[in-house]
């Protein structure tokens, strides 16, 4: 099977929880990565991250440096990889036009004009790493992937909160009708941008839940969004009013066969109790839910739930498996 070419462009949190996310499904993936590119790491900087990053270990891998420009992966499989690094502005790198998919994971390039330039040669496509307002397609994996066409310029993956909740929101209006809903984020920030402060945002969930719902709106939809000066997993909370009324224990056991065996499979998981953030550290869902914190209050349901949101990687990387195998 021919894999696609990708190229990552920024690497941060994001960027480097998608190495090696990739790395662990390598045999099966339909593309590979044989470019990273970042604007402010030099190539020494950046092997410094991989393998002495705190939260996203390489430890099961032999990486170093060869020919300065080249990072050498070797797997204990025997698998090895050469991957071009460079340290440039994204319109000056050395290595455009050389993969099929440009992976946009700065963060920062989410205007589609500041991004044509970059199509060109064998590069046919962008995946951007967040949410963008004017880029033309914003495809979340579980929900809308399908809508991908070969004739895409650029897409976006949303972002880590979007994932979260659109598949989840989509179940629970088919099968329950819900009238309104909110979402109380509480949301962890890069070690380097620590601050012993909370701070209130404006989450892009907010909108973006707007675009892909027609039920949705102003007056039945908010997201509480606050940045804790904390760097491990964060968390994450949904309501969702049923006018009808909700059997806590139908839910659960409905909503358990949907994760396991239905439409929401590998994209959430559940556990019995809680046992604190960090065992979701990296953890491939989107949401794991505390079981015994699921309730109904009213006509209300309220799901309390853990996300790694640096690793909802998981989704842009299942988003580009998914368009790689389409090609």
């Amino acid at each position: 099977m021919k894999k696609l070419s990708t190229g990552i462009n920024g690497f941060g949190r994001f960027g480097l929880h998608l190495l090696k996310y990739w790395l662990e499904r390598s045999e099966d993936a339909n593309f590979k990565i044989d470019f990273i590119n970042d604007d402010f790491l030099s190539q020494n900087k950046l092997l410094d991250i991989i393998k002495n990053d705190k939260y996203v270990t390489f430890n099961k891998y032999k990486i170093k440096l060869i020919s300065k420009n080249y990072l050498s992966i070797l797997k204990p499989s025997g698998e090895s990889f050469k991957i071009q690094i460079t340290n440039s502005t994204p319109d000056d790198i050395q290595w455009l036009g050389k993969p099929d998919i440009f992976l946009e994971c700065s963060g920062k390039r989410t205007v589609s004009k500041e991004n044509e330039q970059l199509i060109k040669g064998n590069t046919k496509l962008i995946v951007i790493s967040a949410t963008s307002w004017d880029i033309p397609k914003t495809l979340v994996y579980g929900f809308n992937h399908n809508d991908y066409s070969k004739d895409d310029k650029q897409v976006s993956y949303g972002s880590c909160t979007v994932n979260a909740y659109v598949p989840l929101a989509n179940y629970m209006y088919k099968k329950y009708k819900y009238t309104n809903s909110d979402v109380n984020v509480v949301h962890n920030v890069a070690e380097h941008k620590l601050e012993d402060t909370l701070i209130r945002k404006f989450c892009t969930l907010e909108k973006s839940a707007q675009q892909f719902f027609n039920h949705l709106n102003d007056n039945n939809f908010i997201v509480n969004y606050t940045v804790v000066p904390y760097t491990g997993v964060s968390m994450i909370d949904f309501r969702f009013h049923i006018p009808d009324g909700i059997n806590i224990d139908d839910f659960l056991e409905e909503f358990s066969n949907e994760i396991t065996v239905g439409s929401l499979k590998g994209l959430y998981g559940m556990n019995e109790t809680d046992i604190g953030p960090e065992v979701h550290n990296c953890t491939t869902f989107s949401t794991v839910f505390i079981k015994e914190n699921i309730k109904v209050v009213g006509d209300s349901l309220y799901m309390h739930g853990y996300f790694d949101t640096e690793n909802s990687v998981n989704r842009y990387y299942d988003l580009v498996n998914f368009i790689a195998e389409k090609n």
